[in-house]
């Protein structure tokens, strides 16, 4: 039989949010200790009403004042933040010394692990999505720092941002026969794979997407099992795959990518090695780290 309830789960970050929030009685106080922005907070306890079924706060008296629903809530909230706080101290780790949650775009994941240093491993929470699930994120203060395509301007920029410049790839072995579409591999609405779609249909190709999935190795396995196309820069073009240089396939549009501090997040030597590991994945500075690599190997 179907539960309504059957798969939600509270986020432990808006237990925490909420319970600041109550002691503080005040969205903006309890911001400024948590380091969330008021849109953040508001975010969160919105999506908590949704989830309780009614207000937890009531605005209108002026600051964050609990309802009858919001207070039963808030007995319950700090029972489960206690064991949470508990079950984190057995591993030693304390409200100090939370992760620092990065959000990655999957096109840098693998080049970001191997340029990071092995004692920032326990420092760091990685979560690896699309370009717009990163950037909700980001603005719900769900993510501490994001390195995305397509990164807003409502967030501090800690580094410049950078162009990516996409070319076609394909495997060795795929050969288009004449008259055929076009296939290529992406996600349809993924804000990554819409210039390559736009690039087709500026030019009049007909197309066909032949492949589609969130995971880029899987969208990788596909262009190599010979399923159709896909669009990649150039220094992540590497075997099985190769340039795809058809005289019928159109130039693609470069798109900008940088990175984003949540708004309020505590300078820290943690943060500013992060944005220094992530300034690494900027096409200059990877080329300059690979030529050094070549010449040392």
């Amino acid at each position: 039989m179907h539960r309504r309830y059957e798969h939600v789960n509270i986020p432990i970050e808006i237990i925490r949010t909420f319970v600041c929030a109550a002691e503080k009685g005040s969205f903006s106080k309890a911001g400024h200790k948590l380091g969330l922005s008021q849109p953040a907070i508001t975010a969160q306890m919105k999506r908590l009403q949704m989830i309780v079924g009614a207000a937890v706060f009531d605005r209108a008296r002026g600051g964050a004042t609990l309802t009858e629903r919001g207070a039963l809530v808030l007995s319950h909230a700090k029972r489960i933040l206690e064991e949470n706080d508990r079950i984190l101290s057995l591993g030693g780790a304390t409200g100090d010394g939370q992760p620092i949650r990065v959000g990655l775009s999957p096109l840098y994941v693998e080049e970001f692990f191997r340029g990071l240093a092995a004692d920032s491993r326990e420092q760091l929470t990685i979560v690896c999505s699309r370009a717009v699930e990163l950037e909700q994120s980001l603005a719900d203060g769900y993510l501490d720092i994001a390195c995305q395509f397509y990164p807003s301007e409502n967030s501090a920029n800690p580094a410049p941002d950078w162009t990516e410049d996409f070319f076609w790839a394909r495997s060795r072995s795929f050969v288009l026969r004449p008259g055929s579409p076009i296939p290529v591999v992406c996600l349809p609405g993924k804000l990554e794979d819409q210039p390559m779609i736009r690039a087709l249909e500026t030019n009049g190709l007909t197309y066909r997407i032949a492949f589609t999935g969130h995971d880029l190795k899987a969208q990788i396995a596909a262009v190599h099992a010979g399923f159709g196309l896909i669009a990649l820069p150039e220094r992540y073009v590497r075997e099985p795959l190769v340039l795809a240089k058809e005289y019928y396939l159109p130039p693609l549009p470069s798109l900008r990518a940088g990175i984003r501090v949540r708004p309020g997040l505590p300078a820290n030597n943690i943060v500013e090695k992060t944005v220094q590991q992530l300034m690494a994945l900027a096409p200059e500075v990877s080329a300059a780290k690979r030529r050094v690599m070549t010449r040392s190997a």
